[in-house]
């Protein structure tokens, strides 16, 4: 556990899903899984998920997995901060402790080019994190992949992960 300006990071324990999964439904722009998935993300996913909590209440999570064909990259499918405790760099924190803790070669995750926040916690942990890492960003899911409801998600790639010495 760490702790960030009251803000306590660890992994999520059992009975964290029903928050972490309020928390994706109250930004609005994340999509909603159901309360199994995260859940399971909790309880079996725990070694590559995150939760950050004020006092006891999860005001940030992390969802991520090691992917199966490439168990170098960690896929971070979600990163969600509660309403009141966004601006405050949670997302970024949250995505250097995961990448300390879990120590993967290269970090992936598909984003929305609308979901600004995720793309600028994305960024900013990669740049504070990876030395000489390369930053790709290129077209992944497109509408048609997602539906018509849904906005196509750009792959951001972060690799190879060489953590800088003070972050070690």
């Amino acid at each position: 556990m760490e702790s960030h300006n009251s803000i306590q990071l660890n992994k999520p324990r059992r009975g964290d899903g029903p928050a972490m999964r309020a928390i994706a439904r109250d930004t609005g722009v994340l999509s909603v899984n159901s309360a199994y998935y995260y859940a399971m993300m909790a309880r079996c996913f725990s070694d590559t998920c995150l939760v950050a909590r004020s006092g006891e209440q999860v005001c940030g999570y992390i969802a991520a997995l090691f992917l199966p064909a490439q168990p170098e990259t960690l896929f971070v499918w979600q990163i969600g901060v509660s309403r009141a405790a966004q601006g405050k760099g949670i997302g970024k924190q949250m995505l250097i402790r995961l990448i300390e803790r879990a120590r993967p070669t290269f970090l992936e995750a598909t984003i929305a080019l609308d979901n600004q926040a995720s793309l600028r916690a994305f960024q900013a942990a990669a740049r504070q994190m990876a030395a000489d890492a390369t930053f790709s960003d290129k077209p992944f899911f497109t509408q048609s992949d997602m539906g018509s409801a849904d906005a196509p998600e750009h792959l951001m790639r972060i690799g190879p992960i060489q953590l800088l010495k003070q972050n070690a």
